[in-house]
């Protein structure tokens, strides 16, 4: 045993000197030659522990991906030949797979069509009709972002628990808002009637890239790993939250079953709970039960997070209508990590100003189609000034913003 953890600690070392130079712009051929026996033997976990190791050393996240693509590129024949799960035997690692594979179609019907419109001898309204099926496609592809949101929300917990190596997620989550982003690119370009042909190649190009490596990495990197390393249990949990946000280009897939063992510890605070539940509590300026709490937090038009001072989740509403997604997952995970890497930095200066006593609020605002939502953080102190954590409030706003003259209440 201690020969095969000496032996793989050895490639894994190799693989990372590999990948380092690469991202170093050191020649691709004398790499290859040198570190070939490890190229050709690596493994899923490999991968793993070299993107964790490379996000460590803070390089710039546009070089580390550009690196990291070549990498994976050298890394290709090996990775495709390892045997990989059943995942239809995981519950919520076989919807996603099932996803990826409904995704892999949708890419493939849409090649034909920019072949076809970049003919040279295409007519204006041939142009434009081909145009139309491209853009109702990619219309449709809009529905896998639930499959990203379940990853970045249901998924990436349970993975920063058990993987101590999990930081190659803020890679996988950099891509998500790439492909987002290329998605919003083609819509607009085509809408107007994608008169800059090269740019719209531009963003296929890209588009086609993004999607297939995150399928791939997914099927046949981190998902071999997550599986060995997450149990049964916590594979329904994660399936049944997932009904909530939803599936992408497959059918809602049977409920599994509830019955998930707990411990007794856990079970012990579900029943305290449950007999606080019609307790009345003293709140200073009046009493209500935990129910009636619940009820007041969950019917306010706003979507509400509190964030502890130790920048753990602690709490989300859950309102009928949600702005942004939410799962129970995400409980007890570092506020950081909720986050794609583009905004992180963000979060963690304004987090730093409220402990400091710098600020006390902050507020933003931006379109979603068209909503305007309208963002608000708020740091709480206690009776002496101690910093407890910051509440975010998130509220759709387009129709207060229309708002004139009055309305009184007894109109």
């Amino acid at each position: 045993m201690s020969e095969y953890i000496n032996n793989t600690e050895l490639r894994v070392n190799k693989l990372y000197e590999f990948a380092t130079g690469i991202i170093n712009h050191q020649n691709g051929k004398t790499l290859i030659d040198r570190y070939k026996d490890a190229i050709y033997d690596v493994h899923p976990f490999d991968v793993i522990v070299i993107v964790d190791r490379l996000m460590m050393d803070n390089i710039e996240l546009s070089e580390l991906k550009t690196g990291i693509n070549k990498v994976l590129n050298m890394f290709y024949s090996s990775l495709i030949n390892k045997p990989i799960p059943d995942y239809n035997s995981i519950p919520f690692l076989g919807s996603l797979w099932d996803e990826n594979y409904a995704l892999n179609i949708k890419l493939i019907s849409l090649k034909p069509l920019i072949k076809e419109l970049n003919k040279k001898d295409i007519s204006k309204i041939g142009y434009k009709n081909v145009l139309k099926k491209i853009y109702d496609i990619v219309v449709v592809l809009q529905e896998f972002e639930l499959h990203y949101i379940k990853k970045e929300n249901i998924l990436f917990p349970y993975v920063e628990k058990k993987l101590p190596e999990y930081r190659c997620q803020s890679v996988m989550w950099s891509y998500h808002d790439d492909i987002r982003k290329y998605i919003k690119n083609i819509l607009n370009l085509a809408e107007a009637r994608g008169t800059n042909l090269k740019q719209l190649n531009r963003n296929f190009g890209d588009l086609f890239f993004a999607m297939n490596a995150i399928k791939f990495r997914e099927d046949y990197i981190l998902f071999p790993v997550i599986e060995k390393i997450i149990s049964h249990d916590e594979w329904v949990e994660m399936q049944l939250q997932s009904y909530e946000i939803g599936f992408a280009f497959i059918e809602t897939p049977p409920r599994p079953n509830e019955s998930i063992s707990k411990n007794n510890d856990l079970s012990e605070k579900v029943m305290t709970i449950n007999k606080l539940s019609s307790t009345l509590l003293d709140l200073d300026t009046g009493q209500l039960t935990v129910d009636q709490i619940m009820m007041m937090m969950n019917n306010l038009p706003v979507d509400i997070t509190y964030v502890d001072e130790n920048d753990e989740v602690r709490y989300f509403s859950a309102p009928e209508h949600r702005i942004f997604p939410r799962s129970k997952a995400i409980i007890g995970r570092l506020v950081e990590n909720c986050h794609p890497p583009s905004s992180v930095h963000i979060v963690q200066e304004l987090i730093d100003a409220f402990k400091s006593g710098e600020k006390n609020s902050e507020s933003f605002w931006i379109e979603m189609g068209q909503k305007f939502i309208l963002i608000r953080y708020f740091a709480l102190r206690d009776t002496v000034g101690n910093y407890k954590g910051t509440i975010e409030v998130s509220e759709e706003v387009s129709s207060i913003r229309k708002l004139t003259g009055e309305k009184r209440l007894m109109e």
